[in-house]
């Protein structure tokens, strides 16, 4: 499945698409793993998300009182997704309600990513000034027998908040900083409910692709401890707005193969 394919977008609202309102809610519940968790924020804001990409599906998540970046296919380039970012951060998101994903059959996420312009160098393992060059989020739905009792405590509010499909746990892919290369730590906003990986550290160059092949699979059974079920959406961002810098990044041919 490759997601740079045009599709038509997934009827209703997706989870992310939901944006709570309530944002004291949201950040009293973020150790559930919410979608607001993917950054750590709740709100509205102006998105930034070009048409190409809308009509393969893709929405944009935004943050109260925060810049959006800007998510666009570059002309002549179908397969690439450009992340223009000014003092700002945003998501870029793919609900897999109209074609799922089975990790039985493609286990392996395969992308390849760039930056264009400097890269952001602060610590992502923190809660505050966490920008970061690029990430890509894959994120798998709420299961109640893999709940914890505070998860199943506030799964309620969460749903009321944000719908039923909010996912219960995100695996994150990182190129930023604060941890080695390789290095899994917890995500700071959610928890054991979300585990974050470097794959590219700052000083890595501009202008190279470095192409991954990441068995999520593998890694979900690794850090949460059970296999996973199939994920419900994927996301690419970047993050500019505590060091007030810009940049561009790109995530090329972007997908899952067996």
């Amino acid at each position: 499945l490759w997601l740079t394919d045009t599709a038509k977008p997934p009827a209703g609202r997706g989870g992310l698409a939901a944006v709570p309102a309530l944002a004291g809610l949201a950040r009293a519940v973020l150790l559930t793993g919410l979608t607001a968790v993917l950054l750590g924020f709740g709100g509205t804001a102006r998105a930034e998300l070009d048409k190409a990409l809308i009509q393969a599906g893709w929405s944009e998540f935004t943050f109260e009182d925060k810049l959006a970046n800007r998510f666009a296919r570059p002309d002549g380039h179908p397969d690439v997704i450009q992340i223009d970012t000014d003092n700002s951060v945003s998501i870029a998101y793919l609900p897999f309600t109209a074609r799922p994903v089975n990790l039985k059959r493609t286990p392996y996420l395969t992308f390849s990513w760039r930056r264009l312009g400097p890269a952001v160098d602060t610590d992502l393992t923190q809660k505050g000034g966490d920008d970061r060059t690029l990430a890509v989020y894959v994120a798998f739905p709420y299961q109640p027998e893999r709940a914890s009792f505070k998860e199943r405590l506030l799964r309620p509010f969460v749903e009321a908040s944000e719908g039923a499909d909010a996912p219960g746990r995100v695996l994150t892919y990182l190129w930023g900083g604060g941890q080695r290369r390789g290095r899994w730590f917890e995500n700071p906003y959610t928890g054991s409910a979300g585990w974050m990986q470097i794959l590219q550290v700052p000083s890595d160059p501009e202008q190279v692709w470095f192409s991954h092949q990441i068995d999520v699979r593998a890694d979900f059974k690794d850090r949460f401890g059970y296999p996973p079920p199939n994920p419900s959406y994927i996301a690419i961002a970047a993050d500019s707005d505590d060091t007030k810098s810009m940049f561009s990044a790109q995530v090329r041919t972007l997908g899952f193969s067996g």
